[in-house]
């Protein structure tokens, strides 16, 4: 005979509990194991699944978006320092090469401005009709802004006129620090694309030199571009 099953007799009235006690039981140390299994399961999974961050780059003139650094490498650290005056030498780079078709626009990022008035994102971002004002100065020293004007824009000039636009592929742009980035600023080296709707992609290879001033620049925490020199490599 098996106990408890068996011993269904008047002689012992409790065999029927026992035996629906122990089917129970059963049940529930089964239910328990594969909880047990699934926890382990879910920590499987949870350690095997890594985050892919990357960022999106919308373009303020036609709202097209691009993936900017989507590697499948290893994910790098950088300091809020190096992000700050790479953020700003992304800008600047942008500015420093855009060549549009419209004039008015053209005159609007080439504006001289005022520090103190018209550097906030209101201004500086471009508007319904795609126009920002005061872009490049906001994030250029005195002295380099002043020799943009004199020896940049003039050739600038003649190339609007013959029809001719630039735009910087953005995902092109690399920045690479020649120095450990310092709170006060740092030397970067600037690779770059510039599209051109007359002679193809031009490829330029320039030098930055980002400080800090926080009086004069707060909207950036104080970083800007003091000194640029960049140079065609095709």
């Amino acid at each position: 005979m098996e106990y408890p099953d068996d011993f269904n007799t008047p002689s012992y009235p409790a065999g029927p509990r026992i035996a629906s006690t122990r089917v129970v039981s059963i049940a529930i140390m089964v239910v328990f194991f594969l909880i047990c299994c699934a926890c382990g399961l879910l920590l499987w999974v949870q350690r095997s699944v890594t985050v892919h961050p990357f960022l999106v780059s919308i373009n303020p003139i036609t709202g097209q978006w691009d993936v900017v650094g989507h590697s499948h490498g290893s994910i790098q650290e950088m300091t809020t320092t190096q992000s700050l005056q790479e953020s700003v030498i992304g800008n600047f780079v942008y500015n420093w090469f855009r060549i549009s078709s419209n004039t008015r626009m053209n005159d609007a990022l080439w504006k001289k401005c005022d520090y103190s008035t018209d550097c906030n994102p209101e201004k500086t971002s471009p508007d319904e009709t795609g126009i920002g004002y005061c872009a490049l100065y906001c994030l250029s020293g005195e002295g380099l802004f002043s020799n943009f004007i004199s020896t940049v824009v003039p050739d600038y000039k003649l190339r609007v006129a013959a029809g001719e636009t630039w735009m910087v592929d953005m995902p092109s742009l690399k920045i690479l620090p020649l120095s450990e980035p310092a709170p006060n600023g740092a030397s970067w080296q600037v690779h770059a694309t510039i599209r051109s709707n007359k002679s193809g992609p031009i490829n330029i290879m320039g030098y930055a030199l980002v400080q800090r001033n926080t009086e004069t620049y707060p909207q950036t925490l104080g970083y800007y571009v003091s000194d640029f020199n960049a140079y065609k490599m095709n």
